[in-house]
């Protein structure tokens, strides 16, 4: 499991970009939809149902405007669009350092696009995989995607590209958790984890109830073990310790969407987050645009990123990981 080798270049920007951020605060990340369509049908997303929007070809006045620390391509489904290699292409030319991650459904990835994706600039892929078998088919709606996402992700790791799996935890899914990571290590594969939320479509089927959040909490506990035995989980210990909390309070508090990160729409418009309207368009934005949100309904995995407290040891991991 390695990052793409970082040049002395991209160092020595990364360590002003980041001092910078420390000091003054800014954006930490945006989610950078490249676009609204999407090949698979969630019952727990609503994406595909959208009409299609004005895709921009050109991202980096979004980004240079912004001035994020990191980038994360996303959609709908990225891999929709043909230009894609072109964007990671000029995002990684113009840009000193940035870390560019790229979330997608995996059901149009190849290992050739993986490659071309990769040798663009490409920092990390994070493809949604939430079973080992037909079921993640089912709940995505598009068949044989899981032995397609096992039949790729494997080769373009052992030929060097950063792969990771991102899981939703669920009803469905949290009791085989453990198994399920100790397999994506054996593939020399890292995973990543988010907490389902019910709010976006109103379906509850995949939200743990109460009386099983003991269960939960003591698979949690092996996952965090299975973190620092193993070392491929990327989701820290203070994320995994407030997810009981959400599925018994059903929010939890101090959301920074808006301040430490934001979404951008496929033609370049700014929302506090996914689940929130449209604000500005990008050129209109600065680090006043939004104030402190109140909004407690999700506990998304870049919601827990941004709040994580930025302790030495935190910081020794994220230099860990972009050295690996």
């Amino acid at each position: 499991m390695s990052s793409r080798p970082l040049s002395v270049r991209e160092m020595i920007y990364g360590g002003i970009s980041l001092a910078r951020y420390l000091a003054r605060g800014g954006l930490f990340n945006i989610n950078l939809e490249v676009t609204k369509r999407c090949n698979a049908r969630c019952d727990f997303c609503d994406y595909w149902k959208e009409p299609r929007r004005e895709e921009l070809t050109d991202y980096v006045p979004v980004i240079r405007h912004l001035r994020p620390l990191s980038v994360s391509l996303t959609g709908g489904e990225p891999l929709l669009r043909k230009d894609l290699v072109d964007i990671i292409r000029s995002i990684r030319r113009n840009f000193g350092f940035i870390y560019i991650s790229l979330i997608t459904n995996g059901a149009l990835l190849t290992v050739k696009k993986g490659m071309e994706l990769w040798e663009a600039g490409l920092d990390e892929f994070s493809i949604s995989l939430d079973y080992m078998d037909e079921r993640h088919d089912e709940e995505r709606g598009i068949k044989g995607l899981t032995r397609h996402i096992l039949k790729v992700a494997p080769v373009l790791a052992q030929k060097g590209v950063n792969m990771c799996f991102n899981t939703v935890i669920k009803r469905g899914n949290f009791r085989e958790l453990p198994l399920f990571s100790r397999y994506v290590h054996s593939l020399g594969i890292k995973q990543s984890f988010s907490t389902y939320n019910e709010w976006r479509v109103g379906n509850a089927e995949y939200s743990i109830p109460e009386d099983e959040l003991d269960e939960l909490k003591r698979v949690l506990e092996k996952l965090k073990r299975i973190k620092r035995e193993l070392g491929h989980i990327e989701t820290g210990e203070f994320y995994f310790d407030r997810i009981p909390e959400f599925f018994s309070t059903g929010g939890i508090p101090g959301c920074t969407a808006g301040i430490n990160w934001v979404q951008v729409t496929p033609d370049g418009y700014v929302k506090r987050c996914s689940d929130f309207p449209v604000e500005c368009h990008w050129s209109e934005w600065n680090k006043n645009t939004f104030e402190p949100t109140d909004c407690t309904r999700c506990w998304y995995s870049c919601r827990g990123a941004a709040q994580e407290p930025f302790t030495f040891k935190r910081l020794v991991e994220m230099a860990g990981e972009a050295l690996q």
